[in-house]
């Protein structure tokens, strides 16, 4: 081919197109969806055109490879044969690969879709009426290469299936935002779906009822003795220990001993281990999403916490990890009255259990406490005091006094958080 103008315009418009279908590519991908409705609501017309693009992107898609691949075959074979013809067949090969490579690479995918996903909104408004005009053009081809790509697809075994439309977790919380902002999700529903996602992320160290808080029955007891507890306590399952909570040997359901007393007379000082079950042992690391999938699977609704040195951590029961999506529950024989965990004095003030969970006290107070070893409040001030606090005593830390109000034994109960 003689290397005439002609040649190296027809180069330069091929890059200057796969450019375009490169980032328009991207541009339309990277749109926050959120945003594209509120502009397609205000009636802004390219937005409704770039939505409609987006939303079928399948025929963007199609568009862009199969445009892009003619492109660049174009743009190399013509590129091929100007350095054939300029520098010989052997050299004019290797400089024409390398030389096209790096064009279409560097100038036609990399460079464009970097800037198209910084500047997405503003190419995808931009670019909406050519691209729908460039995709109905080109449609004939794309449905003759498409009905021969499925044909081989099917040929070799395949079946052809339609990609399946997805939000991204940040689209799904921008539209629960917008949700609750116009009135259609109330606060306490957007806590919830929230708490959905954080859900997945969770260890069950993080929902476990502390081993300091165990309530636990020993194998020794009688029936009497389990049902004073149950009018004290209100809990409906109890570890059942041996000497210490950590020698759990079993489990005990309530209910079992009320379908057996429905059934028949049970003397007050029948002993317990006829009702006791197997205790199901759990690692710390062990996520809350797997265990209640084990719960689904085995048919047991509380656990054992076992530490890396075999001792009892804790235990987490189904309402426990119920509770960390739709908030506090009750056991089915728990008290209906429970313990007001944050009181709020003033806009600066706050007085808070112990065992208010830190993710808490950071949306309350407005500041970020990162804790890996902790997971309540009145642990995490543990490890800033050092020692075991008295009443009275305060800390200041990133901006806030913590006063301790209330200590019950070893466990910080109640404390005091003002904004300095």
């Amino acid at each position: 081919m003689d290397p005439g103008p002609l040649s190296f315009l027809i180069i330069i418009i091929c890059i200057i197109f796969i450019a375009l279908l490169s980032t328009s590519e991207v541009a339309f991908i990277s749109l926050n969806r959120i945003r594209l409705r509120h502009l397609v609501e205000k009636g802004d017309k390219n937005a409704k055109i770039a939505q409609k693009i987006r939303d079928e992107h399948d025929r963007l898609f199609s568009a862009v490879i199969l445009s892009g691949n003619l492109f660049t075959v174009l743009a190399t074979s013509v590129g091929t044969a100007v350095a054939i013809s300029l520098l010989g067949k052997d050299i004019g090969i290797i400089i024409a690969t390398i030389a096209m490579t790096v064009l279409t690479v560097i100038f036609g995918e990399l460079a464009p879709k970097t800037f198209a996903v910084t500047h997405a909104e503003k190419i995808s408004l931009t670019l909406a009426r050519p691209i729908e005009i460039y995709i109905k053009l080109i449609a004939p081809l794309v449905w003759i290469f498409n009905k021969l790509s499925n044909f081989i697809i099917r040929l070799f075994g395949g079946e052809v299936k339609p990609a399946p439309q997805l939000l991204t977790e940040e689209e799904m919380k921008a539209m629960i935002k917008i949700g609750e902002e116009e009135g259609a999700i109330e606060k306490e529903e957007k806590e919830m779906l929230h708490n959905v996602f954080a859900f997945g992320d969770k260890k069950v160290t993080e929902a476990m009822v502390p081993r300091t808080e165990i309530v636990a029955i020993p194998e020794e007891a009688a029936v009497a003795d389990v049902l004073t507890l149950v009018e004290e306590e209100g809990y409906s399952r109890y570890p059942v220990i041996k000497e210490t909570v950590d020698t759990i040997t079993g489990v005990l359901y309530v209910k079992d001993i009320i379908r057996k007393m429905a059934k028949e007379e049970v003397p007050p000082r029948t002993a317990i281990k006829n009702f006791v079950r197997d205790a199901y042992y759990i690692p710390e690391s062990k996520m809350v999403t797997s265990l209640l999938d084990d719960m689904q699977k085995n048919k047991f609704q509380i656990a054992i916490v076992v530490d890396e040195h075999g001792g009892t951590a804790g235990l987490i029961t189904l309402e426990d990890i119920m509770e960390e999506i739709v908030g506090g529950l009750q056991d089915e024989f728990e008290a209906i009255e429970a313990e007001k965990e944050v009181e709020i004095l003033d806009e600066r003030t706050f007085v808070v259990s112990g065992s208010t969970g830190i993710d808490e006290i950071n949306e309350l107070v407005g500041i970020d406490i990162e804790s890996e070893e902790f997971h309540t409040i009145g642990g995490f001030l543990f490890g800033l005091f050092g020692h075991l606090p008295k009443t009275g005593e305060q800390l200041r830390y990133h901006g806030l006094r913590f006063l301790i109000l209330e200590m019950d034994g070893r466990k910080i109960e109640k404390i005091k958080i003002s904004k300095i």
